[in-house]
């Protein structure tokens, strides 16, 4: 015999009424009422889910936009950096060809520099993401090439300094304010009427004009020649160079001293075989005179 569940409806008027249901149609009731909630949970969860993806998403999409543009910025400015270090290049190029510095071999840069970074193979290629490695091979190209122009221009600045000195140990301005009255080479000599070498300039001024150093160097010879250039200062500049200044009247130098170009070293005289106040100047080169005139930047001379 099956077994029945009855239910009694008692409303608060009328007749009470019955109702049979047998165990079979309880289960199914129960499983029909479970079922829905499931599916309903199920429907549930997977709109709320939906929408957190595509909140998600529509962050990320923002986000990479914002990334993207702000890649593009720093791209802007990486081009601009590297525009102003071919400047510097081109600069320092020009540095060395003007002062005849060593150039370097293209070759030499390129392997200062270094090649370019490749992206991962293993890298999905995504827009943003090669975007991303390429302003990175960038960078570090940039990087590079400033480390290595920073060394070339430490190079020439010490070449420079070398270099420096010694363009402060070359005759380079005239001894004196004046009138040059005979020039280097063969001339007549006022007194034989012979032609011989004229190893010097003559510049004539007043007697008691400051006669002043060339370049820098130390001061050998102080005193007086027989005949000749009569009172005379001498100064070894090193790298080669000597100057001769003769004729003198007195002398503001002492033998040993070092000098600096410009400083006053003696007066314009008569002294020795002259005719009349003037300086003979002289320039040597490894022992050898050269024309002085040669070794005149400036006609700057002494206050």
């Amino acid at each position: 015999m099956k077994r029945k569940l009855s239910v009694f409806i008692v409303p608060d008027s009328g007749d009470v009424r019955q109702f049979s249901l047998t165990k079979p149609l309880i289960i199914t009731a129960l499983a029909g009422i479970v079922l829905y909630l499931g599916l309903s949970l199920g429907f549930s969860y997977g709109f709320f889910t939906t929408k957190v993806k595509e909140h998600k998403i529509d962050e990320l999409t923002r986000e990479n936009k914002f990334l993207t543009a702000k890649i593009d910025e720093f791209n802007q400015s990486i081009e601009g950096l590297q525009g102003q270090l071919a400047d510097l290049t081109d600069k320092e190029k020009a540095i060395r060809t003007i002062f005849e510095l060593p150039e370097i071999d293209p070759g030499e840069r390129q392997l200062g520099i270094g090649g370019p970074n490749m992206l991962p193979m293993e890298e999905e290629v995504v827009p943003s993401r090669v975007s991303a490695y390429q302003s990175e091979a960038q960078l570090d190209r940039l990087l590079a090439e400033t480390k290595f122009e920073k060394e070339q221009f430490n190079d020439v600045y010490q070449a420079l300094l070398d270099k420096r000195d010694d363009l402060d140990h070359t005759p380079s301005i005239m001894p004196t304010k004046g009138w040059i009255t005979r020039g280097y080479g063969n001339k007549r000599d006022p007194f034989t009427g012979e032609m011989k070498l004229h190893a010097g300039v003559d510049i004539s001024n007043r007697i008691g004009t400051p006669i002043i150093a060339t370049a820098e160097g130390t001061v050998v010879t102080v005193g007086r020649q027989r005949g000749g250039l009569g009172k005379m200062v001498k100064i070894d500049h090193g790298n080669g160079y000597m100057t001769v200044y003769g004729h003198l009247s007195e002398f503001k130098v002492k033998r040993g001293q070092k000098v600096k170009r410009g400083e006053v070293i003696a007066l314009m005289g008569n002294t020795g075989h002259s005719t009349g106040p003037h300086v003979h100047y002289e320039v040597f080169k490894d022992g050898r005179t050269v024309n002085p005139l040669n070794y005149v930047i400036t006609y700057a001379a002494a206050n």
